[in-house]
């Protein structure tokens, strides 16, 4: 009898556990949180950069001051190979009219015929990449940019004489779209000149803006 009791309160104890146990094991399953992951993810902008383009064509204008006869406009065409990441190549036509010179204000008479007042020159030049980096134009406005040190070999035209020279410069880069680039550049025009029995070395600085297209 005794043993029959055992049995009963046993067979009770587990059956109640077994109860309690399901609202257990479903709250579990229900906690469990399924993770959907979007299929397609946002593109990242970028900037504007030079990277299947080997080529750039364009116009440059600016100031040219010419030792002993002052500042005047200059404007030109500018024509770029892209060599490598670091190495470009340029290929500048550029032209100037030079006003009177300091000499001919002080006599009082005009040393220059008016086809011996245009300042002519052709450069190829050798461009380096020393830096690069990015430009900001305000808070969400930011592009890559690169300074180039240059340095080439040219033809000048003026005074009635053709003189061979070289310019050396840099070159600010800033790469505005995927097919525009915005260039500002320094040069010194150095060639040596001889007229009025004077053989004299001269430094002709330019600043010049440029725009050109990528392709």
């Amino acid at each position: 009898m005794l043993s029959l009791l055992k049995h009963a309160s046993l067979t009770a104890t587990a059956g109640l556990l077994g109860i309690l146990s399901q609202p257990l094991m479903a709250a579990d399953n229900d906690s469990a949180v399924t993770i959907i992951e979007p299929k397609k993810q946002a593109p990242k902008a970028e900037s504007a950069a030079i990277d299947t383009e080997k080529f750039e064509l364009g116009i440059f204008f600016g100031s040219l001051a010419v030792e002993d006869f002052g500042s005047n406009q200059v404007t030109g065409l500018s024509f770029v190979y892209h060599i490598n990441s670091d190495f470009i190549g340029q290929l500048n036509y550029g032209r100037s009219d030079v006003g009177r010179a300091t000499f001919e204000d002080v006599n009082g008479s005009d040393f220059l015929s008016d086809d011996d007042e245009k300042f002519n020159f052709t450069q190829l030049i050798m461009g380096y990449k020393l830096f690069k980096g990015r430009s900001f134009m305000g808070a969400k406005s930011k592009f890559n940019s690169n300074i180039y040190l240059t340095t080439g070999i040219e033809n000048v035209e003026f005074a009635g004489e053709s003189k061979t020279g070289f310019v050396w410069g840099s070159t600010y880069k800033i790469v505005a779209t995927d097919w525009l680039t915005v260039n500002f550049d320094l040069r010194d025009h150095v060639y040596q000149r001889n007229f009025l029995n004077d053989d004299k070395t001269t430094h002709n600085i330019e600043f010049s803006l440029g725009f050109n297209a990528l392709f």
